[in-house]
C-alpha cells in the first residue's frame, strides 16, 4: 500500500481507544497521529535505512555509451549459478542516468521455460518514464541478450522488471532444491521492518517508559485503561495494521523475524500500486475515524451525536461505495484480460514493488 493508506490507517486505529480520542479533543494531543507515525515507519525503516546497509555480491552497472544486454544478462545469470551453487546470491541493477531529465531504459526478465535471464534495451525516457520515439538502439544483437542457466528457477510473479529512473532494483537468488532456484524481489524490503516481533519489542520499551514518565490524567475513573498503556497499544496496533494491508498483496511479510528467515507468501488479493484497493483502505479508515469521534466525544449526554443513526451512515457512506469499487475494481481486471493477446500467457499476479507509482512502471520504489 502507499504511505498515506499506511498514515491514516495508523490513525484510525488509534481512533478506536476513547481516551485517546478525548486527549486529542480536550488536551490538543497529538496522540492519534502516533498511530499514523508507526503506521507507516515500517516502510520508512526500509526505504529509507535498510536499502542502504544491503550489499549485493554483483552489480549491474550498464556503460550508456557501450551498452550491451548480453553483458548485464550474463551477470545475473553468473548470480544465479552461484545461488545454484552456494545456496544464496543477490545482484544489484543500476540505472542509466544520461542527464537531468534524460535516462537510458531497459527491462529484465525471467523465462522459466526456457531457463534463460532475457534483457532488452530499450528507449531514452525521462524522469516520468515517457520514452522518446526513434531513441531504440538499431544493432539488434545489442537491445537483446538471451542467457541461459544451468537450473531451473520460479518466482511469485512472471513478470519484467522495468529499470528506468532513480535506483534499480535488487534481486536475491535461494537455492530450494535440486538444480533449482528462486528469485526474490528486494530481499531488504518487508523482513524485519514488517515484523510483529519489531512492534512488539518498540511498545514494551515505549510501554516501560510511558508507565513511568505518563500521569494518570483527568477523570481515571471513565476509562478501562491506564492512561500509560494508551502509548504501547497504539504503537503496536498501529504497525500491524501495516503488516496486515501489505499482506492483501503478493510480496508478503516475514512476520517473526528472526525466528523466520524469509518473508511469506501475500493473499494476492490486490497490487499495492492499484488505486482503488488503496482508496478502499483509506476509505475505510475516514469512516472509521470519523465513527469513533462522534461516539467517542467528551461529556455526550451535553451533545447529541452528529451520527444520528449508525446503521444508515455506515449504509450510504461505506456500504454503498465499497460496492462500487469492488465493481470498478473487478471491471478493470476483466478489462486487461480481454486486452491480453492470444498468444501472451496469463500471469498468475501483478508484482508488488510497494512503490508510489504503478509497480509495473516504476524503477524506483522507495518513494513513499
Amino acid at each position: 500500500m502507499k504511505g498515506f493508506t499506511h498514515f491514516i490507517s495508523g490513525i484510525a486505529v488509534a481512533s478506536f481507544f476513547p481516551q485517546a480520542v478525548h486527549m486529542a479533543s480536550q488536551e490538543q494531543s497529538f496522540i492519534l497521529c502516533l498511530g499514523g507515525v508507526f503506521g507507516i515507519l515500517p516502510d520508512t525503516l526500509d526505504f529509507k535505512f535498510a536499502r542502504y546497509f544491503h550489499t549485493s555480491e554483483f552489480e549491474v552497472k550498464p556503460d550508456p555509451n557501450a551498452l550491451d544486454a548480453h553483458q548485464i544478462a550474463s551477470v545475473v545469470a553468473r548470480s544465479i549459478e552461484k545461488a545454484n551453487r552456494d545456496g544464496r546470491s543477490t545482484v544489484q541493477l543500476h540505472t542509466m542516468q544520461l542527464g537531468a531529465n534524460l535516462w537510458r531504459s531497459y527491462t529484465l526478465g525471467f523465462d522459466a521455460k526456457t531457463q534463460e535471464v532475457v534483457v532488452e534495451i530499450g528507449p531514452l525516457v525521462d524522469t516520468g518514464q515517457t520514452p522518446f520515439i526513434g531513441t531504440e538502439l538499431k544493432e539488434r544483437e545489442k537491445a537483446v541478450a538471451r542467457v541461459k542457466t544451468s537450473c531451473t528457477f520460479f518466482q511469485e510473479f512472471d513478470k519484467k522488471s522495468n529499470i528506468a529512473i532513480m535506483s534499480g532494483p535488487c534481486f536475491e537468488f535461494i537455492k530450494r532444491g535440486e538444480n533449482q532456484v528462486e528469485i526474490v524481489f528486494l530481499p531488504w524490503h518487508r523482513t524485519w521492518s514488517h515484523s510483529a516481533t519489531l512492534g512488539l519489542l518498540i511498545a514494551s520499551i515505549v510501554g516501560v517508559i510511558s508507565y513511568a514518565v505518563v500521569p494518570e490524567g483527568p477523570h481515571p475513573e471513565l476509562y478501562t485503561i491506564p492512561r500509560w498503556m494508551l502509548y504501547p497499544l497504539i504503537i503496536f496496533f498501529g504497525s500491524m495494521v501495516h503488516i496486515i494491508e501489505d499482506s492483501t498483496g503478493f510480496m508478503g511479510n516475514n512476520l517473526f523475524y528472526p525466528f523466520t528467515a524469509d518473508r511469506t507468501k501475500g493473499l494476492g488479493f490486490m497490487s499495492a500500486a492499484e488505486a482503488i484497493p488503496n482508496f478502499f483502505f483509506v476509505w475505510t479508515s475516514v469512516i472509521a475515524i470519523l465513527y469513533n469521534l462522534d461516539r467517542f466525544r467528551w461529556a455526550p449526554e451535553e451533545f447529541p451525536p452528529g451520527i444520528a443513526s449508525p446503521e444508515s451512515f455506515f449504509f450510504w457512506f461505506y456500504a454503498i461505495p465499497v460496492a462500487l469499487m469492488w465493481y470498478f475494481f473487478q471491471r478493470g481486471k476483466h478489462e486487461k484480460e480481454a486486452r491480453r493477446r492470444p498468444d501472451e500467457p496469463a500471469q498468475p499476479g501483478v508484482v508488488d514493488f510497494d512503490g508510489p507509482g504503478e509497480a509495473e512502471k516504476e524503477s524506483d520504489p522507495s518513494v513513499l
